[in-house]
């Protein structure tokens, strides 16, 4: 099986590996993709907008989310490859007859945190609606598209992980916890879309 060293590689690369006939990358790890994508836009409209005068009042408050952006990147990127890791030890654990019940708990709760991300992200983007700068709306609404669609591709690899985990106790507390924020973030979402379409003018 691909060694998931996804990260030191070109991607073009990496591209051509998720196309190909091999389980890994697949879509765990695309999904954690569009998610450090969509955290990336944030950080590209904040480094366009901290510094410029006429956003100085902002200052405090996009510091501290480029800060808390900084730690939800990095740990998406990481997700990248550690998805295919796991998939790789829930795929050994069949093959060879055990229990893979920790390894799809693991993945369960990988993509949970790609859940919680993209809520943080969307709220971002919020806030940045009004306050980061206006020449890169279009991104900003890109980078709320990008969060939404990764949520909901990370509840669907939730999903797919809870359809063979025997805990009933913990799907019940996963399924909650996406049920409480999905219609939070697709309705913020959606708002956000709907303000960045009537700020653009066209």
């Amino acid at each position: 099986m691909v060694e998931c060293n996804f990260l030191e590689n070109k991607l073009k690369d990496y591209f051509e590996i998720l196309s190909s006939k091999t389980p890994i990358p697949g879509g765990g790890s695309a999904v954690c993709c569009l998610a450090s994508l969509s955290s990336s836009l944030i950080n590209m409209v904040l480094n366009y907008t901290i510094g410029k005068k006429e956003y100085e009042k902002f200052q405090e408050e996009l510091n501290k989310i480029k800060e808390r952006n900084y730690e939800i990147l990095k740990e998406c990127t990481n997700f990248i490859e550690e998805d295919s890791r796991i998939y790789k030890k829930i795929d050994e654990a069949i093959k060879g007859k055990k229990d893979a019940e920790e390894y799809l708990k693991s993945s369960a709760n990988l993509h949970l945190k790609i859940c919680n991300y993209m809520f943080e992200i969307v709220d971002f983007c919020d806030i940045l609606v009004e306050k980061g700068n206006r020449n890169l709306i279009s991104d900003t609404g890109i980078s709320n598209i990008f969060a939404y669609s990764a949520f909901l591709g990370a509840k669907i690899n939730i999903l797919i992980n809870l359809k063979y985990i025997k805990d009933n106790e913990f799907k019940e507390q996963i399924k909650n916890k996406i049920e409480e924020m999905e219609e939070k973030v697709k309705e913020k979402s959606k708002d956000i879309n709907k303000k960045i379409v009537e700020k653009m003018g066209v």
